[in-house]
């Protein structure tokens, strides 16, 4: 692989300026948001082999709003050491006159998510599908109108609540996601008036609306503040991203056959295959940092000026890629550990140098 990025590196001047990195005068912020190649906001600004890494950036919103091109999604956050995106997406609702028992649609707006042929799809590690409300059946189907994940979420008692809990029986339920989802339209349904006369198994408690909307696992976390909503609102979810477009190669092992696709760009860059869905992603080699999607991205790491995380209490020296962690002249032991370092005596100095000399000669 290391010989492969090298004979990339030095074709490169042969391939068009916008496939080996960003043109200059590109914006590189959006309020908040950092966007870094391959994402570009505005005409040739991004990886043009791919769909969804042009963004646009609103400057009339304040904050100024960052979108994907395209898709009008609000983005709030990409990450390349990670591949991942974060953007925000309306919750669906559906609202019930409760106070007559009737079970009467007052009101309902459902948000299909559609990401078919871009970079993204939704991470199934990092988000779930949650339903809010109760008595609440909410479900995703996919383009084909087939059942893709939901859940049922019911109410005890108030008094029999328990706080933060998003298992089914409280007015929160949470389903895993599979991998390799683009695309969701949310359906929120309330039980019947049959389902209602069991009473209390289903009713112990409900609300005036139900909701159902993907959400960060890690962000999302259930209160009573939810219990009462009516209104609208929006909640981060992460998606990952990949490198998948046409000529891309479904994986690291086929790139090889359209080398002027290829997107990792850095003499020190390797190769990695999507962990959701096709395509594949870049990472600087160990002991660099930065883009590895432009030439000259990734850059060596001064391990010795980071002690937190690479400790050295000795003599430290940075090397391409690497360290050297070493106990002083005249000390010996373990350098990257506190109080590592002994001091040798002149005898074990002696014996040390005449052993050298020793096995030198034989």
């Amino acid at each position: 692989m290391a010989m492969f990025a090298v004979l990339l590196l030095l074709a490169a001047p042969l391939l068009p300026p916008a496939a080996a990195q960003q043109p200059p005068g590109c914006r590189r912020q959006c309020g908040n948001v950092t966007v870094p190649y391959p994402f570009g906001i505005g005409a040739r600004c991004h990886r043009a082999e791919d769909r969804g890494f042009r963004l646009e950036c609103d400057d009339t919103r304040h904050p100024p709003r960052l979108t994907v091109a395209g898709y009008g999604h609000e983005v709030v956050a990409i990450s390349l050491a990670s591949a991942e995106a974060t953007v925000l997406l309306n919750a669906s609702r559906a609202c019930y006159d409760r106070t007559s028992g009737s079970g009467r649609v007052l009101g309902r707006r459902e948000y299909p998510m559609a990401l078919n042929g871009s970079a993204f799809l939704f991470s199934s590690m990092k988000s779930k599908f949650v339903a809010i409300g109760c008595p609440d059946l909410a479900y995703f189907v996919d383009d084909g109108g087939y059942y893709v994940t939901g859940c049922m979420s019911v109410c005890r008692p108030s008094e029999r609540a328990l706080p933060g809990s998003c298992r089914g029986g409280d007015g929160c339920c949470q389903s895993n996601i599979p991998l390799g989802l683009a695309s969701y339209r949310p359906h929120v349904r309330s039980f019947g008036r049959r389902q209602q006369q069991q009473g209390g198994t289903f009713l112990a408690n409900s609300t005036g609306c139900a909701y159902a909307f993907m959400v960060d696992a890690w962000w999302f976390w259930y209160a009573g503040s939810h219990f009462n909503r009516t209104g609208d609102f929006a909640v981060p979810v992460v998606l990952d991203w990949a490198i998948r477009g046409a000529g891309a190669g479904g994986s690291c092992a086929t790139v090889r056959e359209n080398a002027t696709a290829y997107a990792c760009r850095s003499a020190h860059s390797v190769c990695l295959d999507s962990s959701n869905g096709p395509g594949y992603v870049c990472n600087c080699t160990s002991g660099y940092e930065g883009n590895p999607y432009v030439l000259g991205g990734c850059n060596d790491v001064d391990e010795c000026a980071e002690h937190d995380l690479y400790p050295c209490y000795g003599v430290c020296t940075n090397t391409p890629g690497s360290y050297l962690c070493t106990c002083p002249k005249g000390w010996s032991g373990n350098a990257t550990v506190q109080d590592g370092c002994h001091q040798q005596d002149k005898f074990t100095l002696a014996l040390k140098a005449v052993t050298g000399t020793t096995c030198l000669s034989r």
